[in-house]
Protein backbone atom coordinates (compact mmCIF):
# COMPACT_ATOMS: atom_id res chain seq x y z
CA UNK A 1 0.00 0.00 0.00
CA UNK A 2 1.39 3.39 -0.95
CA UNK A 3 1.50 6.17 1.64
CA UNK A 4 1.79 9.83 0.74
CA UNK A 5 3.65 12.53 2.68
CA UNK A 6 0.28 14.16 3.47
CA UNK A 7 -0.73 11.11 5.49
CA UNK A 8 2.19 11.72 7.86
CA UNK A 9 1.35 15.37 8.59
CA UNK A 10 -1.01 14.74 11.52
CA UNK A 11 1.53 12.45 13.17
CA UNK A 12 -0.92 9.62 13.82
CA UNK A 13 -0.24 7.29 10.90
CA UNK A 14 0.54 4.47 13.36
CA UNK A 15 -2.95 4.73 14.87
CA UNK A 16 -4.55 4.79 11.43
CA UNK A 17 -2.64 1.71 10.27
CA UNK A 18 -3.34 -0.15 13.54
CA UNK A 19 -7.07 0.54 13.17
CA UNK A 20 -7.04 -0.53 9.50
CA UNK A 21 -5.24 -3.79 10.37
CA UNK A 22 -7.75 -4.52 13.11
CA UNK A 23 -10.74 -3.72 10.89
CA UNK A 24 -9.38 -5.92 8.10
CA UNK A 25 -8.30 -8.73 10.42
CA UNK A 26 -4.88 -8.64 8.74
CA UNK A 27 -1.68 -9.60 10.53
CA UNK A 28 0.78 -6.69 10.51
CA UNK A 29 3.57 -8.73 8.90
CA UNK A 30 1.35 -9.23 5.82
CA UNK A 31 1.24 -5.49 5.09
CA UNK A 32 3.87 -3.60 3.11
CA UNK A 33 3.69 0.18 3.26
CA UNK A 34 5.49 1.96 0.45
CA UNK A 35 6.88 5.44 0.86
CA UNK A 36 8.82 7.59 -1.57
CA UNK A 37 12.01 9.43 -0.85
CA UNK A 38 10.17 12.75 -1.05
CA UNK A 39 8.54 11.89 2.31
CA UNK A 40 11.94 12.11 3.97
CA UNK A 41 12.65 15.62 2.68
CA UNK A 42 10.40 17.24 5.28
CA UNK A 43 10.63 16.94 9.05
CA UNK A 44 12.80 13.87 8.88
CA UNK A 45 13.01 13.07 12.61
CA UNK A 46 9.22 13.22 13.00
CA UNK A 47 8.78 11.08 9.90
CA UNK A 48 11.44 8.61 11.06
CA UNK A 49 9.71 8.30 14.46
CA UNK A 50 6.43 7.46 12.73
CA UNK A 51 8.15 4.94 10.47
CA UNK A 52 9.78 3.32 13.51
CA UNK A 53 6.32 3.05 15.13
CA UNK A 54 5.01 1.27 12.03
CA UNK A 55 8.04 -1.00 11.94
CA UNK A 56 7.58 -1.86 15.64
CA UNK A 57 4.02 -2.93 14.82
CA UNK A 58 5.49 -5.51 12.44
CA UNK A 59 4.54 -3.76 9.20
CA UNK A 60 7.10 -3.91 6.37
CA UNK A 61 8.34 -0.51 5.20
CA UNK A 62 9.36 -0.22 1.56
CA UNK A 63 11.34 2.59 -0.11
CA UNK A 64 9.46 2.99 -3.40
CA UNK A 65 10.86 4.50 -6.61
CA UNK A 66 14.40 4.35 -5.27
CA UNK A 67 16.83 6.25 -7.46
CA UNK A 68 14.16 8.33 -9.19
CA UNK A 69 14.60 11.63 -7.44
CA UNK A 70 16.45 12.86 -4.41
CA UNK A 71 18.16 9.60 -3.61
CA UNK A 72 20.21 9.75 -0.49
CA UNK A 73 21.95 6.64 0.69
CA UNK A 74 21.74 8.02 4.23
CA UNK A 75 18.04 7.05 4.26
CA UNK A 76 19.07 3.44 3.90
CA UNK A 77 21.31 3.38 6.94
CA UNK A 78 19.22 5.75 9.06
CA UNK A 79 16.10 3.59 8.79
CA UNK A 80 15.99 -0.18 8.39
CA UNK A 81 13.73 -0.51 5.37
CA UNK A 82 12.52 -4.00 4.59
CA UNK A 83 12.62 -3.50 0.86
CA UNK A 84 13.88 -1.13 -1.83
CA UNK A 85 11.87 -0.78 -5.03
CA UNK A 86 14.06 0.39 -7.89
CA UNK A 87 12.25 2.92 -10.06
CA UNK A 88 11.03 1.76 -13.46
CA UNK A 89 13.14 4.42 -15.21
CA UNK A 90 16.18 2.15 -14.81
CA UNK A 91 14.54 -0.66 -16.78
CA UNK A 92 13.32 1.76 -19.44
CA UNK A 93 16.94 2.81 -19.94
CA UNK A 94 18.50 -0.65 -19.74
CA UNK A 95 18.01 -1.47 -23.42
CA UNK A 96 19.00 2.03 -24.53
CA UNK A 97 22.29 3.82 -25.04
CA UNK A 98 22.90 4.29 -21.30
CA UNK A 99 25.56 1.63 -20.88
CA UNK A 100 26.02 2.19 -17.13
CA UNK A 101 22.37 1.58 -16.14
CA UNK A 102 22.92 -2.16 -15.68
CA UNK A 103 25.91 -1.50 -13.45
CA UNK A 104 23.88 0.87 -11.26
CA UNK A 105 21.02 -1.62 -10.96
CA UNK A 106 23.44 -4.39 -9.98
CA UNK A 107 25.02 -2.07 -7.39
CA UNK A 108 21.62 -1.24 -5.85
CA UNK A 109 20.75 -4.94 -5.69
CA UNK A 110 24.11 -5.68 -4.01
CA UNK A 111 23.61 -2.78 -1.60
CA UNK A 112 20.15 -4.03 -0.68
CA UNK A 113 21.51 -7.51 -0.08
CA UNK A 114 24.29 -6.18 2.18
CA UNK A 115 21.73 -4.15 4.16
CA UNK A 116 19.47 -7.22 4.43
CA UNK A 117 16.74 -5.57 2.38
CA UNK A 118 14.83 -7.25 -0.41
CA UNK A 119 15.04 -5.47 -3.75
CA UNK A 120 12.17 -5.23 -6.22
CA UNK A 121 12.76 -3.85 -9.70
CA UNK A 122 9.78 -2.12 -11.28
CA UNK A 123 9.03 -1.66 -14.95
CA UNK A 124 10.19 -5.00 -16.35
CA UNK A 125 8.68 -5.14 -19.84
CA UNK A 126 10.92 -7.42 -21.90
CA UNK A 127 12.42 -10.90 -21.70
CA UNK A 128 15.87 -9.30 -21.96
CA UNK A 129 15.22 -7.20 -18.84
CA UNK A 130 13.89 -10.20 -16.92
CA UNK A 131 16.95 -12.27 -17.91
CA UNK A 132 19.29 -9.43 -16.87
CA UNK A 133 17.65 -9.23 -13.43
CA UNK A 134 17.74 -13.00 -13.02
CA UNK A 135 21.49 -12.94 -13.72
CA UNK A 136 21.88 -9.98 -11.32
CA UNK A 137 20.20 -12.02 -8.56
CA UNK A 138 17.33 -9.59 -8.09
CA UNK A 139 14.84 -10.61 -5.41
CA UNK A 140 11.58 -9.56 -7.05
CA UNK A 141 10.49 -8.05 -10.34
CA UNK A 142 7.28 -6.48 -11.49
CA UNK A 143 6.10 -5.08 -14.77
CA UNK A 144 4.02 -5.60 -17.87
CA UNK A 145 6.22 -8.49 -18.99
CA UNK A 146 4.54 -10.56 -16.28
CA UNK A 147 1.04 -9.14 -16.58
CA UNK A 148 -1.02 -6.01 -16.89
CA UNK A 149 -2.84 -4.48 -13.93
CA UNK A 150 -6.46 -5.58 -13.67
CA UNK A 151 -9.34 -4.68 -11.37
CA UNK A 152 -9.59 -6.84 -8.24
CA UNK A 153 -13.02 -8.00 -9.37
CA UNK A 154 -11.41 -9.67 -12.42
CA UNK A 155 -8.45 -11.26 -10.63
CA UNK A 156 -10.04 -14.63 -9.88
CA UNK A 157 -11.22 -15.12 -13.45
CA UNK A 158 -7.80 -14.10 -14.79
CA UNK A 159 -5.97 -16.59 -12.57
CA UNK A 160 -8.39 -19.34 -13.55
CA UNK A 161 -7.98 -18.56 -17.26
CA UNK A 162 -4.16 -18.68 -16.96
CA UNK A 163 -4.38 -21.95 -15.02
CA UNK A 164 -6.63 -23.49 -17.66
CA UNK A 165 -4.23 -22.42 -20.43
CA UNK A 166 -1.33 -24.04 -18.57
CA UNK A 167 -3.11 -27.34 -17.91
CA UNK A 168 -2.69 -30.07 -20.52
CA UNK A 169 -5.86 -31.02 -22.34
CA UNK A 170 -7.42 -34.04 -20.66
CA UNK A 171 -9.97 -36.44 -22.04
CA UNK A 172 -13.34 -36.73 -20.25
CA UNK A 173 -12.21 -40.11 -18.89
CA UNK A 174 -9.03 -38.57 -17.44
CA UNK A 175 -11.06 -35.77 -15.86
CA UNK A 176 -13.36 -38.34 -14.31
CA UNK A 177 -10.37 -40.29 -12.96
CA UNK A 178 -8.91 -37.09 -11.45
CA UNK A 179 -12.19 -36.34 -9.72
CA UNK A 180 -12.42 -39.89 -8.39
CA UNK A 181 -8.83 -39.84 -7.21
CA UNK A 182 -9.31 -36.65 -5.26
CA UNK A 183 -12.58 -37.93 -3.79
CA UNK A 184 -10.81 -41.01 -2.37
CA UNK A 185 -8.53 -38.92 -0.18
Amino acid sequence: MNLSPVQFVAGNIGDIVAAALKDAGLAAHRLELEITESLLLGNTETIMAQLRTLKTMGVAIVMDDFGAGYSSLSYLWRFPFDKIKIDRAFMQSLDGPHCQVGTVVKAIIALGRELRMRVTVEGVETANQAAFLDAANGDQVQGFFFGRPIPASELGASILAEFEKAMPRASPATKLHLVNTSAER
